[in-house]
């Protein structure tokens, strides 16, 4: 017994890492945002103000939520993969250039000039099927080919604006990526210059372009925007300036370091000295930035900064071989959350700001008391009923038992729940003066909600005892109801099979009565199936119920965890669930023990 104990317990440890991985996985590939009720997320998310911005940035690096789910790649990014997605949140930048504030004077033909580089294929095409002699079967290719190529009507005053989904994942991007970019980031900011991409609109460019040409203006404008202003054209800011400004400003946010101290944590003398260090590096980062439309003159200042600072920080940026493929595995959520469990620490409540095992301890024994009491109450009823039905097999009170259980199955907890909350309680709507409402209201004495009653802090032990009972009648009844029936016919069919035995008859032979047969021979074998239903009932203790904490506002485990739900308290939910799966794995251990001590010829020798 002992060898087979330790190897189940050997077994729980790779059983709970798998489930750990299942679980948080499933939790983290969920669409929305962690605390998503407490921080705007999607669209919102982007007009947020940059104060707002910077304190959702801390509030995801807090809770590692800045960092792949299980497998980090981001070793593999280069200057390309940066650069693509600062050129879309660029084209969502407004701005101009101190030199190119000036309108140039053309006429609204302009814009029809550009609409027409732009739609000279579609043009030609049309020229071609002017001519009168056309052969049919040529007239017909060349309006399929017409029909293809499309009248294009792009507005050629401005490059196109990516979508508000793309501009807010290239920004997500760009954060979360974190210190992984910093050397491209410093890279771009330095020597960056905008060029033709295929993925780009070309006829556009290809517009701008001429425009420029037109009006005089230097062959680099084709990276920028022109706007239409009255009987004016102006230039705008390059994408060239506007990509240069995003990677300081981005690096000046992503070069700053994870502070080793959280909030509400005091740390060492050494972690306190090294954390204020670390903050005055940050904030003197974190001016290292440049405005759209400042000079020259001023950005090379900034760069200077930089590239001062790079010669102390660059060597925290080199890995080897063996530190970038431990990064790929290590420098994650999950290895992150792992590594928290190691230490015993499910990580802090991002709804509560507090650890998760006190905000978990605050609401687990209300949940605790409610399910003790109902289970013992189900297996107190059904066990002596199942016994009764198999000893009656097949007779009335076996048939009428079981339709009556069953009946009350059928019936939803919220149902009968709602039913009691409004019937058995002061609040009855039903007319005292009436036949069933006198009967009915003299048992609406319950309370209508919660586990013990305000008045009922300041009285004694006993007092609070038994107001706090009062207030559990009724969702203990709801708990309960449901599981006579299962429970019940599973105690029938076990005993069923247990007094067909031979040493059953053996016994009756012997002159036994019948209660000594059933009670001592019988019972202790049959109820092998409800020690396996007891075994797995342990999760409910830390599960709670919760439709009927939410009926009778009962702050149990139940309320708790549709709450981490709906806020998305990621930390909340898996420590929940990770408990739960701990007394899954030791509710079957007890089962399995059981079933030797209540039935010898089960041994794990």
């Amino acid at each position: 017994m002992t060898q087979y104990i330790l190897k189940r317990l050997l077994l729980m440890v790779p059983t709970f890492l798998l489930i750990t991985l299942l679980v948080f996985v499933m939790i983290n590939l969920a669409p929305g945002t962690a605390g998503q009720a407490a921080s705007a997320s999607g669209s919102e998310q982007a007009d947020q103000s940059a104060a707002a911005r910077e304190g959702y940035r801390l509030f995801k690096e807090q809770y590692n939520l800045d960092l792949p789910i299980i497998l980090n790649f981001r070793f593999l990014l280069d200057e390309d993969n940066v650069m693509r997605h600062l050129e879309v949140v660029a084209r969502n930048l407004s701005g101009t250039i101190p030199g190119e504030r000036e309108a140039f004077a053309v006429g609204r033909t302009a814009a029809g000039v550009v609409a027409d580089i732009v739609n000279e294929p579609f043009h030609a095409l049309a020229r071609e099927l002017a001519d009168p002699d056309l052969d049919p079967d040529e007239r017909a290719a060349l309006q399929r080919r017409q029909q293809e190529v499309g009248f294009r009507t792009i507005d050629p005053r401005r490059p196109p604006r990516p979508a508000q989904g793309a501009i807010f994942d290239s920004e997500e991007r760009l954060e979360d990526w974190g210190h992984a970019i910093v050397p491209e980031l410093l890279a771009i900011s330095r020597s960056y210059v905008w060029i033709y991409r295929d993925d780009v609109d070309s006829p556009w460019l290809d517009g701008v372009g001429i425009l420029a040409e037109t009006l005089g203006l230097d062959p680099s404008t084709r990276s920028g925007s022109v706007e239409w202003r009255g009987e004016n054209w102006r230039v705008h800011t390059t994408l060239t300036d506007k990509v240069r400004f995003l990677a300081v400003q981005r690096l000046s946010v992503n070069a700053r370091r994870r502070v080793l101290i959280r909030d509400g944590e005091r740390g060492t003398e050494e972690q306190r000295a090294a954390n204020r260090m670390i903050v005055s590096e940050n904030n003197r980062i974190s001016q290292w930035t440049w405005s759209l439309g400042d000079s020259p003159e001023r950005q090379q200042e900034i760069l200077a900064e930089w590239e001062g600072w790079w010669e102390e920080a660059s060597i925290r940026y080199e890995r080897t071989g063996l530190q970038t493929l431990g990064s790929v595995f290590l420098d994650t959520r999950f290895a992150a959350y792992w590594a928290n469990l190691a230490r015993l620490d499910f990580g802090t409540s991002i709804r509560y700001r507090r650890p998760v095992m006190q905000v978990i301890g605050e609401h687990w024994m209300y949940s605790v008391y409610l399910s003790v009491m109902s289970l013992l109450l189900a297996y107190f009823i059904s066990v002596p009923i199942g016994i009764l039905a198999a000893v009656k097999q097949n007779t009335f009170a076996d048939r009428g038992v079981g339709i009556a259980l069953f009946v009350l199955y059928s019936l939803p907890s919220f149902f009968v729940a709602t039913l009691a909350q409004t019937y058995l309680t002061p609040a009855s709507p039903l007319d005292a003066d009436s036949f069933i409402g006198k009967v009915i209201n003299f048992f609406a004495v319950f309370p209508v909600s919660g586990f013990n009653s305000v008045e009922a802090i300041e009285v004694t032990t006993w007092e609070l005892l038994t107001n706090t009972l009062w207030h559990m009648v009724l969702p203990v009844i709801c708990l309960t109801y449901m599981s006579l029936a299962v429970l019940s016919r599973y105690a029938r069919t076990g005993l069923l099979d247990v007094i067909r035995s031979d040493y059953i008859r053996t016994a009756r032979a012997k002159g036994l009565s019948e209660w000594v047969v059933i009670m001592k021979h019988a019972v202790r074998n049959g109820m092998i199936p409800i020690l396996t239903l007891l075994g797995t009932t342990l999760p409910v203790l830390i599960g709670g119920s919760i439709v009927i904490e939410y009926i009778f506002v009962i702050e149990g485990m139940g309320s708790l965890m549709i709450g981490s739900i709906f806020f998305r308290d990621y930390n909340v939910i898996m420590g929940i669930l990770l408990l739960s799966s701990i007394l899954t794995l030791v509710g079957i251990l007890l089962s399995d023990i059981s079933y030797a001590l209540v039935d010898p010829r089960i041994s794990f020798d």
